[in-house]
Order: structure tokens, then C-alpha cells, then sequence
């Protein structure tokens, strides 16, 4: 999947608490889908398919792991609902932006640094 990677000096549960918190703020649902995994959505499914690019369905996947070096990296993974054609994914892409640069927004307003971000 496609998204953005971001490497940070933030420790993992409060990189995990951020990344809830955030998320929630932006009305995203978040559950917990492993210890260090959640899935962030917003939108309905059924609705894309029938309505296709006029709505944006974000199912969206946020991995935090530590690194050997000390370090945290939080991987933000974004769908793409090819069936909404390029402009349904557009949207999806640009949310999942949003997101993202929000979540990098916070680790800097919390004191913390980003040491490296990717997105693809």
C-alpha cells in the first residue's frame, strides 16, 4: 500500500497515543488492530461503490515500531478504491496527506523532532 513514513524521536506509546488522538480529532474511526498497529477510517464502502468519487472512503492502516537506533518510525498506509476511478483516489490520497501531515505537525508542537519522512 501506498503512504507515508515518518521516523521520529517520540517514544512508541506516545507515538501510538498521537496517532489516536489525532486521527480521532480529524473524525476518523480508530481501532486497534494489533498492539502497534490501527485501522483509521472514515467513510462507508457500500456508499463508494454506488456513488463512487463523490465520496472518499479512507481505509487506512498506521503501523508504529521501534527502531534498533533508538528511534520511533510511524508508517501511515493509505487504499486506493480504484473502483472510484482517479478521482476517488485523488481524495483518498489527499486525506490520507491531511492526515499525515497533521500527524507531523503534532510530533513537532509535542517537542519532538522528525528525523525523516517518505511518502510514496
Amino acid at each position: 500500500m501506498p503512504g507515508t513514513l515518518y521516523v521520529t524521536n517520540m517514544p512508541p506509546d506516545r507515538l501510538k497515543h498521537l496517532a489516536i488522538h489525532v486521527a480521532g480529532g480529524m473524525e476518523y474511526g480508530v481501532q486497534d488492530i494489533g498492539p502497534w498497529s490501527l485501522s483509521v477510517g472514515k467513510g462507508s464502502l457500500a456508499a463508494s461503490i454506488f456513488v463512487g468519487a463523490f465520496v472518499a472512503y479512507c481505509d487506512f492502516k498506521v503501523h508504529i515500531s521501534a527502531l534498533p537506533d533508538g528511534n520511533t518510525q510511524l508508517l501511515l498506509e493509505r487504499n486506493s478504491p480504484w473502483w472510484t476511478g482517479l478521482i476517488g483516489v485523488g481524495r483518498v490520497k489527499r486525506k490520507a496527506v491531511e492526515l499525515a501531515d497533521a500527524y507531523g505537525n503534532n510530533i513537532l508542537t509535542q517537542g519532538f523532532q522528525v528525523l525523516h519522512r517518505a511518502d510514496n
